[in-house]
């Protein structure tokens, strides 16, 4: 269940990609990225990696916001063998994920 208010957003899911490896500030996170009407929204599973999964059970995801960024504000950066997304002065390099087909 992701961590954000939709409703009071006056948003919902136009397109969803789950699983989607990044990179930022050195960590590394698996996220969702998720395309409203207006956002392009990067949440992160807090339960990802909880000791609890050793013990042969599997916490519900916990989706919490990682980044939000306008759809019309996307920067993209392609190097040889990997694309940015450009938000705030930050570079989040997605591995293996066409985000320029995501966002069409």
């Amino acid at each position: 269940m992701y961590n954000y208010e939709f409703e009071k957003n006056n948003e919902s899911i136009v397109k969803e990609a789950t699983n989607v490896n990044v990179k930022v500030d050195n960590k590394y996170y698996q996220t969702n990225f998720v395309l409203t009407e207006t956002n392009l929204l990067i949440f992160y599973d807090a339960n990802m990696g909880n000791p609890v999964w050793g013990m042969g059970t599997q916490p519900l995801p916990e989706l919490y916001l990682l980044f939000s960024v306008p759809k019309n504000d996307v920067k993209i950066e392609k190097t040889e063998n990997s694309l940015y997304i450009i938000v705030d002065n930050k570079k989040i390099n997605c591995y293996s994920f066409d985000l320029e087909k995501f966002l069409k």
